[in-house]
């Protein structure tokens, strides 16, 4: 594609500013480095833990959509890089459309794609808590079904945003939106945030009522104490990653918009707040690398908690079964977490 002479000195001009090098650089070695957490959670945490199938399928979805949208900016600032180091003329900084509407459409649907799940954890643990006597046995269809409605939802919604774009304008990042639908991304990403910011106020109330409903049966069986206490620490790890989600995407789109509407008023060269208007932008892959990292390390932490118990008792008539049922409520009571119970029969 032809571009104007003006448009190929525009691009120079952006390409080599130093706070767009400078993002470029650092887009690309955190996005590299928030894989490698990521992937270890899933495989080795995420994929062996004791939730529900329903909120395992929910989380596994949301983790997966992090690492496609690490790996997605990995590829465009890596490109964005080479671009910088190979080309000999000007116009061959900018994107061309095609390439360049296709891989904004990956990054915006796999970055609203993320925001999409805390929802839906919080609905699966609405259900989980209402039926937390029996949940155990629940068939896993819930979690399947959320998340096919929120790539289905996800996907028509960005697709419509994107549609009509042409991107003939000519840029160097593939993370710029053309103008028209930066409008519409912006009004999302804002009704995404305060629909994210509702979902927080029920997950702490959900909490309440999970810690609430815990310690009103801590006096039902074992079977009803164990299932509560499942479904209250995973509740607990839900409304923790959620409320960094939200706090991460605040952050992000705070930023995005504030550069890009009032950014002018602190940076007066275009070509230094452009740059600053794509640094932005590595908020998100930051976060990715810093819920693996945390997320591995909050696993790691509850099985340290983890305590094996061996428990020698009379086992025949009245007494050894009083024996049994205290000694059983006196592990539970004493233990926070879950635990082994080697209980050995005399």
């Amino acid at each position: 594609m032809n571009y104007s002479s003006q448009a190929c000195i525009t691009a120079f001009n952006l390409a080599y500013n130093l706070v767009f090098q400078a993002s470029n650089y650092y887009q690309m070695i955190i996005s590299f480095c928030s894989v490698f957490p990521l992937i270890y959670f899933l495989l080795f945490k995420l994929s062996k833990s004791s939730f529900h199938g329903n909120l395992k399928t929910i989380f596994i979805s949301y983790f997966v959509s992090l690492v496609a949208f690490s790996m997605t900016h990995l590829t465009t600032s890596t490109t964005q890089i080479i671009k910088s180091i190979i080309s000999t003329d000007n116009c061959d900084l900018i994107i061309s459309p095609f390439p360049h509407k296709i891989w904004n459409f990956f990054i915006l649907f796999f970055l609203t794609l993320s925001t999409f799940f805390p929802c839906s954890v919080t609905i699966e643990r609405y259900f989980a808590m209402e039926t937390a006597e029996k949940y155990e046995k629940a068939s896993v269809v819930m979690g399947p079904i959320l998340v096919g409605f929120n790539v289905l939802l996800n996907f028509c919604i960005i697709f419509n945003m994107l549609k009509d774009e042409s991107y003939t304008d000519g840029n160097v990042s593939f993370s710029v939106i053309p103008a028209v639908a930066a409008q519409k991304a912006f009004t999302f990403f804002i009704i995404i945030f305060f629909v994210n910011l509702v979902d927080v106020i029920f997950d702490l109330i959900l909490l309440r009522m999970n810690l609430k409903l815990k310690l009103q049966l801590k006096n039902s069986s074992l079977a009803v104490k164990y299932q509560l206490e499942e479904v209250y620490q995973s509740t607990k790890f839900s409304v923790f990653l959620i409320l960094i989600h939200i706090i991460s995407f605040g952050i992000y789109v705070s930023a995005v918009v504030f550069f890009r509407y009032f950014g002018n008023l602190i940076i007066s060269d275009p070509d230094s707040l452009f740059g600053v208007r794509t640094f932005s932008t590595t908020i998100v892959p930051t976060y990715n690398f810093v819920i693996g990292s945390f997320s591995s390390f909050f696993n790691r932490i509850k099985l340290k908690k983890s305590e094996g118990a061996t428990i020698q008792m009379s086992s025949t008539g009245k007494s050894g079964a009083n024996n049994y049922d205290q000694a059983i409520f006196s592990i539970w009571n004493s233990v926070s977490g879950p635990i082994d119970r080697n209980v050995t029969l005399v």
